[in-house]
């Protein structure tokens, strides 16, 4: 006699989850809160699809390393019931049933190589992370034609193309379902957790990730950037000491050099370059500490940065004992986390350069899948700009004018306090 198995496989749904897998309408949106089972519900509703109706399915994350780590290497295992699997192909993240579906995890980096595709089933996994066009342009129409259906799931990201998404299927109930459930609705984790999740999570996060408001910027690391602007220059003063922080071009990056005014905290306009071999660079940061009346260095020696740090130093360019900073985990968040405060603080002025703009406002916080907060920058943006900027500003608290200056002091007497301030050239 056939083994019988029970499809979904090895999972006992809550009762939201039921609702979402019980709704009969062709296209499905789900909202649930972090950690609510959205990547479990939509893929266990997928594989019952695959066995109804055979046929081309396509299970789609933000990347390609997402869709392995997500879903082949965690729930495939689980919840694919093998006796029903003709092969199981890892390289292509690829399942082969037995009545003839295939059913591909794939990732939406390049959208384009999508095209062509035939399936009659698709679920967008974190479709607010996506380019919508692999729905509009590339999904819909074949789905359309063939009588498909989709299924998307997501953590809000701001009021984008998602939020857009479900007012339309709010809109259209009778071909669209819809289901947004808060960490409250769910009761998906306990009290202990919750309030946890509280405590180690930024509110604007918290309101995000877990109650699922779509709310402009919630999970933006930097604040006040934009009214912590100004239109800078490249002139320094030659009565004011400067800092500059040096993050140095790895392969495709871009060197970029930003110089501080210790007398106020106003950052001065940014030089940016790449391709340019090491002996030229280190002529070029020559010149600019010298510029800035010898400069006192921060500079990133991670790696090739090494021998970069030593030649300079031979050099007698002003790179003091912590001048020379070793990238690591630790260090770059140390560094962020400081700019961070600098500008919550109102304590620094930076150029109102786009360039620098768009990389302060690409960094956000991230919930790691274990619940764990991460800052990182969007994909497809640099952050050679904010890790020089992040170098600059590294150890500095309180800007000269504040501590040996009057207020109302102008630059001339400034000039004679000069003898006061060694101590800030090794800074």
């Amino acid at each position: 006699m056939p083994q019988e198995f029970q499809i979904p496989h090895l999972y006992s749904p809550r009762p939201y989850q039921l609702d979402f897998l019980q709704a009969p309408q062709r296209f499905k949106v789900g909202v649930f809160h972090r950690r609510g089972g959205k990547s479990k519900t939509a893929f266990n509703e997928q594989i019952r699809k695959t066995q109804e109706r055979p046929g081309i399915y396509y299970y789609f994350l933000p990347t390609y390393a997402q869709a392995k780590k997500v879903i082949w290497d965690e729930l495939v295992k689980t919840h694919v019931p093998l006796p029903l699997v003709q092969k199981l192909n890892a390289s292509e993240l690829c399942i082969y049933w037995k009545n003839g579906s295939i059913q591909r995890l794939a990732g939406c980096e390049d959208i384009d190589k999508h095209r062509g595709i035939n399936p009659i089933d698709v679920v967008f996994d974190e479709y607010s992370e996506m380019n919508p066009d692999i729905w509009t342009a590339i999904i819909q129409p074949v789905l359309r034609e063939n009588h498909g259906s989709a299924t998307f799931i997501f953590t809000p990201k701001g009021k984008n193309h998602s939020w857009e998404l479900l007012e339309f299927a709010r809109q259209n109930p009778e071909e669209w379902y819809t289901s947004v459930k808060s960490v409250y609705d769910t009761q998906g984790l306990t009290q202990q957790e919750i309030e946890e999740a509280k405590r180690s999570t930024p509110e604007a996060l918290f309101r995000q990730e877990y109650l699922c408001d779509f709310l402009e910027n919630a999970g933006a690391f930097f604040r006040r950037i934009r009214e912590n602007t100004y239109h800078a220059d490249d002139l320094p003063n030659p009565t004011h000491f400067y800092q500059m922080g040096i993050d140095l071009a790895k392969y495709n990056d871009w060197t970029v050099i930003t110089p501080i005014d210790l007398y106020d905290f106003r950052v001065k306009k940014q030089e940016r370059f790449n391709q340019v071999d090491w002996n030229f660079q280190k002529l070029l940061i020559q010149a600019s500490a010298l510029k800035y009346n010898n400069a006192a260095l921060k500079i990133d020696r991670t790696g090739v940065g090494d021998p970069i740090v030593e030649d300079l130093e031979r050099k007698g360019l002003n790179i003091g004992e912590d001048g020379a900073v070793v990238f690591s985990k630790q260090t770059r968040r140390e560094l962020l986390d400081n700019l961070a405060i600098l500008l919550q603080q109102d304590k620094i002025k930076i150029p109102d350069d786009p360039q620098l703009l768009s990389e302060l406002e690409a960094f956000q916080f991230v919930l790691t899948p274990n619940g764990k907060i991460d800052v990182r920058s969007r994909k497809g943006f640099h952050d050679d700009c904010v890790f020089s900027l992040a170098l600059a500003v590294h150890g500095l608290t309180i800007p000269v004018r504040s501590t040996l200056i009057p207020a109302t002091s102008s630059d001339e007497d400034f000039s004679e306090h000069n003898t006061s301030f060694d101590r800030f050239a090794a800074i």
